[in-house]
């Protein structure tokens, strides 16, 4: 009943596929009379009868079933259930389908380009299984269509369409898209979808025929470079977890999760444990073999927490967003060989914190937003790694022929 109660309060916020949410909501609530006329009939007449106790709960278990079956399409999509490919959030990326271009010029821009970066930045809420705003972004007549707010799309005008304009918009804005707990699209991601709306956002020209090709292929290499990055989960075996091990973090209000299907490689996640202490990090040591990532992010995490990290030498990824981490934090993070990606947004890391990170030979991306770190520092540290990407926010995209501009600005 509380299930039922719950999910009528969901369905009345909105955003979701109507014929499913439809087909799930009578099936909860006929889930929860069945529930109920069953706890009578056991009270009044079952009670210690085996045969129809088992009946009776049978029923209700296939209904709870369907009914979670339908819920599971609507925060998943359709067809979920039979599309398992055994990847996750470190593989199952829709920008990995632009290395298989094989001819850029020929390229079609919008389903080979600009429908992947939406497919992998805006589908989780703006698609079939989830249609937050009324705004569908998985179609080319519902992106035409727009949303509750109109239009998203002015074919020729970047600044007045919503769908590039929003993302322009500051980190905390509440109209910022994609919001600020999802990923957030590269600055490369940003420029092709300015460049196409720029284009007209044609849904049939190839990118040759583009005004801007030029500035697109180099936007479309910058990102082809990023998704040939090293994968995060090794390609090497490893032996399962210690289960004992892994109730006894989990009991402390941690999250252990599998990076894959058929993998035992793990990442930790203290996204429901923002007060931790040394010995929180030190706990997960007999899992240094399989933990490949480790979220602290929003954290109480420090220089002396962080201390303890230099054990998990098989990390490839490390968020430290929103920390109070410092230079210091940077010299044991400065051990884990294999790192290959680091988040240290929002923190007081300066440029020689981030000069220390020279040795990690694995390293490709770095995210210092809202840093100390300034472009000198940046520049000193691709001087000796060239193959570093180093992400310090304030993007500054290159000027169209026919981009507006502000000429009450500052000079």
């Amino acid at each position: 009943m509380l299930s039922a109660v719950t999910g009528l309060v969901l369905r009345d916020e909105g955003g979701y596929s109507q014929n499913i949410v439809q087909v799930h909501q009578i099936l909860g609530i006929f889930t929860a009379c069945l529930s109920i006329i069953v706890l009578i009939l056991y009270k009044r007449f079952a009670k210690g009868r085996l045969f129809a106790n088992s009946i009776s709960i049978g029923i209700v278990a296939l209904f709870v079933s369907i009914t979670g079956h339908w819920g599971g399409m609507l925060t998943h999509g359709e067809g979920y259930f039979t599309q398992v490919d055994g990847n996750n959030e470190y593989l199952n990326d829709p920008m990995l389908r632009l290395r298989a271009i094989a001819n850029v010029d020929s390229a079609h821009l919008y389903a080979d380009v600009i429908q992947p970066i939406l497919e992998s930045r805006c589908y989780s809420c703006h698609s079939l299984s989830r249609i937050k705003g009324d705004l569908r972004l998985d179609g080319i007549d519902q992106i035409m269509q727009g949303g509750a707010d109109g239009k998203v799309i002015v074919p020729g005008s970047p600044d007045s369409s919503a769908l590039y304009s929003r993302m322009m918009l500051p980190l905390e804005h509440e109209d910022h898209m994609p919001p600020n707990e999802k990923p957030q699209p590269s600055s490369a991601e940003v420029a092709l979808i300015q460049s196409w709306i720029q284009d007209g956002a044609d849904f049939e020209r190839k990118l040759y025929q583009s005004k801007n090709a030029g500035g697109i292929k180099i936007f479309l290499a910058s990102l082809v470079a990023q998704s040939e990055s090293p994968s995060l989960v090794p390609t090497g075996a490893v032996e399962p977890a210690d289960q004992k091990v892994v109730k006894q973090i989990t009991d402390q209000g941690i999250n252990v999760l599998p990076v894959a299907n058929e993998s035992n490689y793990v990442m930790i996640s203290f996204v429901n444990k923002s007060i931790i202490t040394i010995d929180d990090v030190r706990s997960l040591k007999p899992l240094r073999k399989q933990i490949i990532g480790l979220d602290l992010a929003r954290t109480n995490a420090s220089d002396s927490i962080i201390s303890a990290i230099s054990d998990l030498t098989q990390l490839r990824k490390v968020n430290l967003q929103n920390t109070a981490i410092t230079d210091e934090a940077l010299s044991y993070i400065s051990t884990l060989d294999n790192l290959v990606y680091l988040n240290i947004v929002a923190t007081q890391v300066t440029d020689a914190g981030l000069l220390k990170l020279k040795q990690l030979k694995e390293l490709t991306h770095v995210y210092a937003f809202q840093t100390d770190v300034s472009a000198a520092g940046v520049d000193q540290l691709k001087a000796l790694r060239p193959e570093i990407v180093v992400d310090t926010g304030g993007y500054s995209l290159p000027l169209i022929a026919d981009d507006s501009i502000d000429v009450f600005a500052d000079p």
